[in-house]
C-alpha cells in the first residue's frame, strides 16, 4: 500500500468470507481509537415511493439493536468515553463513524457492528424519529443550497435516481397498508449487504487483535460476495436535458453563472487526474487567466473550476462566478471568454506536460510532507475512498498523478463544448414559471438559442490577453528538512521591544517540511466605533482580493495566506511548505501597506459585504440568536446588522484614510513555528520589524467582556417558520477551576439533554448543549429549534429538564464519576495531530497570554482534583432560578419588515 513518508502507522487489507472490505491501522501514538463503515446503499436506492427511506434508517441505526435495545444506548457510550460519533446519507453512500478512547474501542466495536446485523427497527422508534427527519427537512427549507439542488433534480432525466427526493419527510415517510418499520427492514435487508461495505479501523492495538475483533464481531454481517450492486441504466441527461438555461430565484442575494458540462463516470482517470488538471487549467488566477481577466472588466468577483454533482454513471463539470451587479448583464460575453479560454488550451496541448509536472510535483510534496488529521475524519474519508480506489491506492489515490495522458485529456476537453452544456444562472430578478417541489424555489428553464450555440462552436482562437500558466517561482526552491538543533517544549520570546514581540519554535515533533507565521496587529482605529470595526473587515476583503493575482502561484505550491480581523486589529497568517514562505510573508507585509486598492473593487466589496451583513437575518434563528449572544457580551463584536448600517454610509476617501490611520500606531505580536532554524528566524525578525519600524508603539488592546450580573431575556421576532431559544451561563471567574467545572458540567449534561429534548420530547432537529467560552471567559450555552413549538415551550421545556436534572443529580455515583472524568481528560488531554492544531494551540496561548503554555495541564489537574461533591454544589449554583444569565427567545415573523427587539427585561 502506498503510504506518505512520513507516515509511521502500520496498514494491513483483507476481504472477510461475507465480502466486507476491510483496512486496519495500527496507530502507536493515538491515545483514541476511530472506526468507520461506508455502505454503498444512499438515497439512489429509495424505492420511488419511499423517498428519504435511506436517510431515515441511517438515524435508526443509531437508535438500538438486538443486543444494546437502548435507543441512546452507543452515543451515551462513546460520549461518556471521552468520544464523537455521527453519520452521513449521500447519493449512493452513506458512512457512519466514531471516536473513542483506546481502553473502550472493543467495547465500542461490539455495539457498533450490531448497526449492521441486527438494529432494532422498531415501530415506537420510528414514529418519533420520523418527526426528526421533519424537523430536518423544515430546518433547510430556505436554504439555499437545497433549493438550488432541488431546481436541478427538477430539470434532469425524470427516470435517473437523481431525480428523487434525498431527505424525505412526514408525507414521504408516513405508515401506509404496512408500518413503515417494515419497510426500513426490507431496505436493510437489500441494501446492508457486507460485500457493499467498507470498514476502516484504526487503534494501538496489534493488527493481529484488531483482525481478531474484526472477524469476530463483523463476520456475522449478512453479505454474498458474488452478488453484484445493480448499475444504473439510464443516463442523468437525455438529449433534451442538454441546452438549457436554468433560471433560479435564491433566497439569500447571490448572482451566480455556472456553466456545466455533461460527462459520463470518471472514476478510471483517477490515477492521472486527467479531470482535476483541466480544471486546474481553468480555475487559475494568474496573469492572463481566465479569473484576472473577466475580474478587470468588473463582471466576476470569485471563479472556479471542476466542482458538480457526480456518481456512477455521471459527472458534472461546472465552471462557477460570482457575479457583479455588472456581470450579469454580460453573462453570455462571459461564457463566450470562457470558451475562447478552452481553445487556448486546446491550442497549447504541447505545453501541458510541463504544467502537469509541476502539479504533480506539488502534489507529491504535499502527500510526502502529509500531516495527520482528526482520527474520526481520517478514518471516515478513507472508508469512502476504499469505495473508489484499488487497494494501492486507499490512502494515496487523492494525490496521485501518474503522468499527463494526451488521449484522455482530449477525450475530456471534447465534453466541453457548446452543444454538451447547460447553463444555471441564480439571481433575484427571475421571472419564474415553476416553484420546485419540497423547497418553492422559484425557476424558469429556457432553451439555450440554437444559432447562440453555432456561433459558440465556432470560437476557435482565445483572446490576445489570455495566457496559461507560467514556471511556479515558489516551486524553484528545494525542499529540505532541517535537523532539530535543540529540542525545546516551548515557543521562546526571541525580540520583545515595545510594542513588538516575535516569538518562534523550532518543530521537533511532527517532522514535515511546513511551517505556521502568525502576525496580529492591534490598532486603537481598529475599534474607535462600530464604522471603523466594519472598515476592519472590509480591508481584509480588499486586500485578499487585491493580492490574489500576484501571489496565486504561492497558493499554487502549497503556500497559504489569509489577513483576518480579530477584536482589535488583524491577524495575517501563512501556512504551508517552509521552502518560500517567509520570502511570501515578507512581500504580504510589503503589500499591507503599500497594495492599490480601487475605487471600483471599494464599491463592490462595500455592496457585497453590506447585502452579506444583511443576509445574516436570514440565517437560522440558533444561529442568529448566537450571533447577538456574542455581540451582547463582546462589545468589539457588533452584531451584522449594526456592521451594514455604519459601513453603508462610508465613502472611498474615509476607507483611505482608515487605512493609513490604522498602520500608523500598532502593537505587534508575531510568531513563527515550524520546519526553520533559529537563524532563519532571527534573520525573519528583522526583516519583519523593518516593515513596521514607522509605526508609533501602543499598548495592545485588552478585549474588553461584558459580565452578566442579572438574569436578561430578549425577544426577538426572525424571518423564520422556526422558534429558537439559547440560554447562556456565565462563568463568574476566570480562575481555571470554574472552567474545568463548566467543562465537566457540560460534559455530564450535554448527551442527556440532547437525548431528552430531541429524540424523546422531539421539540426539533437542532437541539444541544456545548461548552462555550467568550475572550478566555467560561460558560455554558443551551439551544433549541423547532418547527412546532414556540420560543416560550422550548424554555419551559429547557427549566423543566434542567430541575429533573438537579432533583436526581445525588443518583451519579462516585464509580460514574470518575468514568465520566476519564472520559474529560482524553478531550482535554488529547495531544495536537499535527503541526497545525500545535500552532493554532501555541498561538491561542500567546494572544491569551498564557505565556508558560501550560493551560492543558492546569485544565487536567483542575480536573483530577475535583470531585463529585464540589460538582454537585457548583451544579445547583449555576442552575440556581436566579443565577445571571442571557435568556434570548426568537418568534417567527410576521408581516414586519426588519427585525427589531421586542423587549428586552431583567427577571
Amino acid at each position: 500500500m502506498n503510504i506518505s513518508r512520513n507516515d509511521n502507522r502500520a496498514y494491513r487489507a483483507f476481504t472477510l468470507d461475507n465480502g466486507l472490505k476491510v483496512l486496519l491501522v495500527q496507530d502507536k501514538d493515538s491515545t483514541k481509537a476511530a472506526a468507520s463503515m461506508a455502505v454503498n446503499a444512499g438515497h439512489f436506492d429509495d424505492p420511488l415511493d419511499r423517498q428519504g427511506l435511506a436517510h431515515f434508517l441511517e438515524h435508526m441505526l443509531f437508535l438500538g439493536t438486538d443486543q444494546y435495545p437502548d435507543s441512546g444506548s452507543f452515543n451515551n457510550f462513546v460520549s461518556q468515553a471521552g468520544g464523537n460519533t455521527n453519520a452521513w446519507t449521500g447519493t449512493e453512500h452513506t458512512c457512519y463513524f466514531f471516536d473513542i478512547n483506546n481502553q473502550e474501542f472493543e467495547q465500542a466495536l461490539t455495539q457498533f457492528s450490531r448497526f449492521f446485523i441486527a438494529p432494532l427497527l422498531n415501530s415506537a422508534e420510528t414514529e418519533k424519529e420520523r418527526n426528526a427527519i421533519e424537523a430536518e427537512f423544515k430546518l433547510k427549507i430556505k436554504d439555499d443550497g437545497r433549493r438550488i439542488y432541488q431546481a436541478h433534480k427538477e430539470t434532469v432525466n425524470p427516470a435517473h435516481p437523481f431525480a428523487k427526493f434525498s431527505v424525505g419527510n412526514l408525507q414521504t415517510l408516513a405508515d401506509r397498508e404496512r408500518c413503515i418499520s417494515d419497510e426500513l427492514r426490507d431496505f436493510f435487508n437489500s441494501q446492508y449487504q457486507a460485500q457493499w461495505m467498507t470498514l476502516v479501523i484504526c487503534a494501538n492495538e496489534t493488527l493481529d487483535t484488531l483482525q481478531s475483533w474484526t472477524q469476530t464481531y463483523f463476520g456475522a454481517i449478512n453479505g454474498n460476495k458474488n452478488l453484484k450492486k445493480p448499475e444504473i441504466s439510464e443516463p442523468l441527461y437525455r438529449k433534451q436535458d442538454i441546452g438549457k438555461i436554468l433560471h433560479i430565484e435564491p433566497h439569500k442575494h447571490m448572482q451566480k453563472l455556472i456553466i456545466s458540462f455533461a460527462m459520463p463516470n470518471i472514476d478510471d482517470f483517477y490515477r492521472h487526474k486527467t479531470v482535476s488538471f483541466i480544471a486546474h487549467l481553468l480555475g487559475y488566477e494568474g496573469a492572463g487567466s481566465l479569473y484576472s481577466i473577466l475580474k478587470e472588466q468588473g463582471w466576476i468577483n470569485a471563479l472556479s473550476a471542476g466542482g458538480g454533482i457526480n456518481g456512477s454513471n455521471f459527472k458534472d463539470f461546472n465552471i462557477s462566478l460570482a457575479l457583479t451587479d455588472e456581470g450579469i448583464e454580460y453573462f453570455e460575453d462571459i461564457i463566450e471568454m470562457v470558451f475562447e479560454y478552452i481553445c487556448l488550451i486546446n491550442d497549447n496541448t504541447e505545453k501541458l506536460p510541463r504544467l502537469y509536472q509541476d502539479k504533480k510535483n506539488l502534489l507529491q510534496i504535499a502527500f510526502d510532507n502529509q500531516e495527520k488529521s482528526r482520527l474520526i475524519d481520517w478514518v471516515s474519508n478513507l472508508s469512502i475512498n476504499m469505495q473508489h480506489y484499488d487497494e494501492a491506492n486507499y490512502v494515496q489515490g487523492d494525490y496521485l498523478m501518474e503522468g499527463f495522458k494526451k488521449a484522455t485529456h482530449e477525450m475530456a476537453m471534447q465534453w466541453l463544448t457548446p452543444h454538451n452544456m447547460r447553463i444555471v444562472l441564480i439571481h433575484p430578478d427571475v421571472e419564474p414559471e415553476h416553484k420546485t417541489a419540497w423547497y418553492n424555489t422559484p425557476y424558469k428553464v429556457e432553451h439555450i438559442s440554437p444559432s447562440w450555440l453555432d456561433a459558440l462552436s465556432e470560437i476557435n482562437k482565445p483572446l490576445s490577453e489570455m495566457l496559461l500558466p507560467t514556471a511556479n517561482p515558489y516551486l524553484t526552491k528545494e525542499v529540505v528538512l532541517f535537523d532539530v538543533v535543540k529540542p525545546q517544549t516551548k515557543p521562546e520570546l526571541l525580540v520583545k521591544e515595545p510594542g513588538f514581540d516575535f516569538w518562534f519554535k523550532q518543530d521537533n515533533t511532527f517532522r514535515v517540511a511546513k511551517g505556521h507565521f502568525y502576525l496580529a496587529m492591534d490598532s486603537d482605529f481598529a475599534v474607535k466605533d462600530v464604522k471603523h470595526m466594519a472598515l476592519t473587515r472590509l480591508f481584509t476583503d480588499l486586500f485578499m482580493d487585491s493580492v490574489g493575482e500576484q501571489f496565486y502561484p504561492a497558493e499554487l505550491a502549497g503556500l497559504s495566506y489569509h489577513l483576518t480581523s480579530h477584536q482589535g486589529g488583524l491577524t495575517l497568517h501563512t501556512a504551508g511548505l517552509s521552502s518560500s514562505q517567509l520570502e511570501l510573508v515578507d512581500q504580504l507585509i510589503d503589500a499591507l501597506f503599500n497594495v492599490e486598492i480601487c475605487a471600483k473593487r471599494f464599491a463592490e466589496y462595500k455592496k457585497q459585504l453590506v447585502r452579506h451583513w444583511r443576509n445574516s437575518n436570514q440565517n437560522k434563528p440558533v444561529s442568529e440568536l448566537f450571533s447577538i449572544l456574542g455581540a451582547k457580551i463582546m462589545p468589539w463584536n457588533p452584531q451584522p446588522g449594526e456592521l451594514a448600517s455604519a459601513l453603508k454610509n462610508t465613502c472611498f476617501q474615509q476607507f483611505n484614510e482608515f487605512r493609513t490611520d490604522f498602520f500608523k500606531a500598532l502593537h505587534v505580536e508575531s510568531f513563527l513555528h515550524g520546519n526553520w532554524q533559529q537563524s532563519d528566524a532571527i534573520a525573519f525578525q528583522k526583516k519583519v520589524a523593518n516593515h513596521l519600524k514607522n509605526a508609533t508603539i501602543i499598548e495592545d488592546l485588552r478585549r474588553p467582556l461584558f459580565e452578566i450580573k442579572k438574569v436578561t431575556r430578549y425577544e426577538l421576532e426572525l424571518p423564520c417558520n422556526d422558534h429558537a431559544m439559547v440560554i447562556y451561563y456565565q462563568a463568574q471567574t476566570d480562575c481555571v477551576a470554574e472552567k474545568v467545572k463548566m467543562m465537566a458540567l457540560n460534559h455530564l449534561i450535554n448527551q442527556d439533554y440532547f437525548n431528552e429534548l430531541r429524540t424523546t420530547q422531539q421539540l426539533g432537529y437542532l437541539v444541544g448543549a456545548g461548552y462555550a467560552p467568550f475572550n478566555t471567559r467560561a460558560g455554558i450555552a443551551f439551544y433549541v429549534q423547532s418547527p412546532k413549538f414556540d420560543a416560550k415551550t422550548l424554555l419551559h421545556r429547557h427549566n423543566r429538564f434542567i430541575k429533573n436534572y438537579l432533583d436526581n443529580i445525588d443518583a451519579l455515583d462516585e464509580n460514574d464519576w470518575q468514568q465520566q472524568k476519564h472520559g474529560l481528560s482524553t478531550h482535554i488531554a488529547e495531544k495536537d495531530k499535527n503541526l497545525r492544531l500545535r500552532s493554532q494551540r501555541l498561538w491561542l496561548a500567546i494572544g491569551n497570554r498564557d505565556h508558560e503554555f501550560h493551560m492543558q495541564q492546569r485544565l487536567l489537574d483542575a480536573l483530577n482534583a475535583l470531585t463529585l461533591k464540589e460538582l454537585k454544589v457548583y451544579a445547583l449554583s449555576l442552575f440556581d432560578d436566579n443565577r445571571p444569565r442571557y435568556e434570548l427567545l426568537s418568534s417567527a415573523k410576521v408581516n414586519k419588515s426588519q427585525n427589531m427587539p421586542v423587549y428586552s427585561q431583567s427577571l
